[in-house]
C-alpha cells in the first residue's frame, strides 16, 4: 500500500516537472523525470498483458461424468489445497486422508490423547494398515483379548506398534511360563496396556523385586499382579517409597505390610505423602487403630477433605462409634 502511494505521488511530481517550465529545475532532473514516466508506462502495459483472470472455469476430466455433484466438488476442493503440508495441531486433520487413522476412529480409538506427544503422532501417521495394524489386531484376538478392548489398548499404548510381533509373542509366552492363566493375561493387558511394551527382562526384574521385598509366594504374586498390573508397569521406586514409609514412619510390621499389599495393591501405586496425611488424621482425630486401617486400607488414599467432611457429619449426629464390641456401632466401610 505504501509502495503504490509512493509511485502515485512520484508520478504526479515528475509530470509537473515535465509539463511546467520551472526555472529552478535543471535539465538533468527533467530528463530523469521523462525516463521514469516512460519506464513506468512500459511496466504497466507488460503487467496488463501477462496477468491472468482471477478465476477460471474448472476443467473436469472425462471420468468426472460418472461422479456425483458432491464428489466433483470434493475433487475440486482437493485441487485448491496448497502443495505444502499445512501446520496442524491435532490428528483430526488427517482422519479423512489416512486410512489407519480412519480405521482407528471407526474402532473407537481416542486419537485426541495423542495430540500432546508429537512422536506418537509421527509414529501413527507412518503406520501401514495391512503391515502394522491388522497383524496386531489378529495378535490380540489370538491371545483372547475381546474386540471391545482393542481400541482401549491402542489408545493407551500406541507405542506397541514399534515392537515386532515376535517380541510381543515372547512376552506373552513369558507370562505363560510363570503360570499365569489365559484369563489372567487378558486381565493384565486390558488393565495395563503398557505391559506389552515391557521386555521380558524388565518384567522379570520387577516381579522378582516384589516377590523378594514382600515375601510373596508364586500364587500370591500372580494374584497381586493380576489385580493391579500397574505395579509392574510403573517404576518400582514408587512402591519402594510407599513400602519404606509404611514400615518406618507408620510403624507397620513386615507381616502387616504384606497384608496391605494382598488386600489393596493399589495402595502401592500412590504417593506416600497422601497416605501419610490420611493416616495422621485417621489415627489422631478419628482415633482409629493400625488394625482398623489394615482391614480397610483403601481409606489411606481417599481425598483428605472427604474424610474430614464425613467425620464431621458423624460427629454432628453423635455416631462416632467404630468399635464393633460396643453399642451404636457404625460400620467403617460405610462411613468412608
Amino acid at each position: 500500500m505504501f509502495r503504490s502511494a509512493f509511485r502515485h505521488f512520484s508520478s504526479e511530481y515528475f509530470k509537473k516537472m515535465v509539463v511546467h517550465k520551472n526555472p529552478d529545475i535543471s535539465v538533468q532532473s527533467k530528463n530523469f523525470a521523462k525516463n521514469f514516466l516512460k519506464k513506468k508506462s512500459e511496466i504497466i502495459k507488460k503487467e496488463i498483458s501477462v496477468s491472468e483472470p482471477l478465476w477460471k472455469e474448472p476443467q473436469l476430466d472425462d471420468n468426472d461424468d460418472d461422479l456425483t455433484e458432491e464428489q466433483q466438488m470434493e475433487k475440486q476442493i482437493q485441487k485448491l489445497e496448497p502443495s505444502s503440508r499445512p501446520v496442524v495441531y491435532n490428528l483430526s486433520y488427517y482422519v479423512n486422508k489416512n486410512p489407519v487413522l480412519r480405521t482407528f476412529v471407526q474402532m473407537g480409538v481416542f486419537i485426541r490423547k495423542w495430540d500432546k506427544d508429537p512422536s506418537v503422532a509421527k509414529l501413527v501417521l507412518s503406520l501401514d494398515l495391512d503391515k502394522n495394524v491388522k497383524p496386531f489386531l489378529v495378535f490380540l484376538h489370538d491371545i483372547g483379548v475381546p474386540s471391545e478392548n482393542h481400541a482401549f489398548i491402542i489408545t493407551k499404548n500406541p507405542a506397541v506398534f514399534q515392537d515386532s510381533l515376535q517380541d510381543l509373542n515372547n512376552r506373552i509366552e513369558y507370562l505363560k511360563s510363570k503360570k499365569f492363566s489365559k484369563e489372567d493375561i487378558v486381565k493384565i493387558l486390558c488393565k495395563a496396556p503398557k505391559w506389552l511394551s515391557l521386555n521380558v527382562q524388565e518384567v522379570d526384574t520387577r516381579l522378582g523385586w516384589f516377590q523378594k521385598e514382600f515375601g510373596l509366594t508364586g500364587a500370591e504374586l500372580r494374584e497381586v499382579v493380576t489385580e493391579r498390573p500397574k505395579l509392574v508397569t510403573l517404576p518400582t521406586s514408587i512402591a519402594h517409597k510407599v513400602k519404606f514409609g509404611i514400615t518406618d514412619f507408620l510403624d507397620y510390621s513386615p507381616e502387616s505390610l504384606k497384608s496391605l499389599l494382598l488386600i489393596y495393591p493399589k495402595l502401592f501405586t500412590k504417593k506416600f505423602e497422601q497416605i501419610e496425611a490420611n493416616f495422621i488424621f485417621l489415627t489422631q482425630v478419628a482415633k482409629l487403630t493400625h488394625q482398623d486401617i489394615q482391614m480397610f486400607p483403601s481409606v489411606l488414599i481417599f481425598p483428605l477433605q472427604t474424610l474430614k467432611a464425613r467425620f464431621a457429619f458423624l460427629k454432628f449426629l453423635d455416631r462416632i462409634q467404630f468399635d464393633p464390641t460396643k453399642a451404636n456401632f457404625v460400620r467403617f466401610t460405610e462411613c468412608f
